[in-house]
């Protein structure tokens, strides 16, 4: 099975993919975090750096677009194959509404015709590089996923990632794993599966109900577990030494890029993740002042040390 890395803006980037591949693996492609197309292509200076190929060195990795102008997208799809990406991928799932009203990522959803002229242009000519997808299964309901489907099951994509949720769920509300039973049943290339992801367990009942499943993307499930993807494969959990190594690099690589305020921020941001639903380790962990004291309430130490 392919394991991929699904990319969230500013956490998934350079820093976090080598650190995770060298303390943990198991992961066969990591998403890079989606480049906002422009008349001009001119890229963010964050975006330059993720997509560099220096930055990804060891890695396999996807590049990602958000756009709904085929002209823009074929001189991307040049551009990331003269990097030497061997392929890239078309965001048809975002659902900020910053990016839907203006029609992009899962916006594109919401009017299928538009998105048939779109894609009719893009596979109009041979490609440089091959395209994927990454899509929701509907815009307001999931009732619209049967005539997505068909829609996407007519255009050669390398492969299609199937978020099991609608743009309105966003990324709370009750999946839908039967969408994607039906995508393998109606031929969508490659389907790869999304959506709530997180033990081993849930890998294994997806199996179990899909047994043609190819490949998953996750993403909160890794940042809660970063062991998780080597754990699927029948390897260990995440031993507290290396947990500790994991937050201390990763504070360590964003300190080096940004700034230690930054790297605090964003090493916090993270820790939401394992940390969940436990209030009194939240609570340390928004007392937290140092690296230390962060790792302390990702891993529950100190707990007695709280009022009661």
């Amino acid at each position: 099975m392919i394991i991929y890395f699904a990319p969230m803006e500013g956490i998934t980037d350079g820093v976090l993919r080598r650190v995770h591949h060298q303390i943990f693996g198991g992961i066969d492609v990591y998403g890079l975090p989606f480049h906002k197309l422009t008349q001009s292509l001119s890229l963010t200076t964050r975006e330059k750096r993720d997509i560099a190929p220096e930055e990804n060195r060891g890695l396999t990795v996807l590049p990602q677009a958000l756009t709904r102008d085929s002209g823009q997208l074929a001189a991307w799809l040049a551009c990331v194959g003269e990097l030497g990406y061997a392929c890239a991928d078309l965001n048809l799932g975002c659902p900020s509404p910053t990016v839907t009203r203006r029609g992009r990522g899962s916006g594109m959803l919401r009017d299928l015709p538009a998105l048939r002229a779109f894609l009719d242009k893009v596979f109009a000519a041979p490609l440089p590089i091959p395209l994927s997808a990454k899509t929701r299964i509907g815009y307001e309901q999931a009732g619209e996923w049967p005539g997505i489907l068909a829609l996407l099951a007519g255009y050669p994509f390398a492969h299609v990632t199937v978020h099991v949720r609608t743009m309105r769920e966003q990324y709370t509300g009750g999946i839908h794993p039967e969408a994607f039973d039906l995508a393998l049943q109606q031929g969508l290339p490659h389907p790869v599966y999304n959506g709530d992801l997180r033990t081993p367990e849930d890998v294994q009942r997806l199996l179990a109900r899909c047994p043609g499943t190819e490949a998953v993307m996750i993403g909160r499930g890794l940042l809660a577990d970063p062991a998780l993807a080597r754990r699927i494969r029948g390897g260990p959990e995440a031993g507290e030494d290396e947990l500790c190594a994991w937050y201390t690099a990763l504070y360590e690589g964003w300190t080096e890029r940004f700034h230690a305020t930054v790297a605090l921020g964003r090493i916090k941001k993270l820790m939401v993740w394992p940390i969940g639903d436990d209030v009194r380790r939240k609570r340390l962990l928004r007392r937290a002042e140092d690296i230390g004291s962060c790792i302390d309430a990702a891993l529950g130490r100190g707990l007695e040390r709280l009022p009661t």
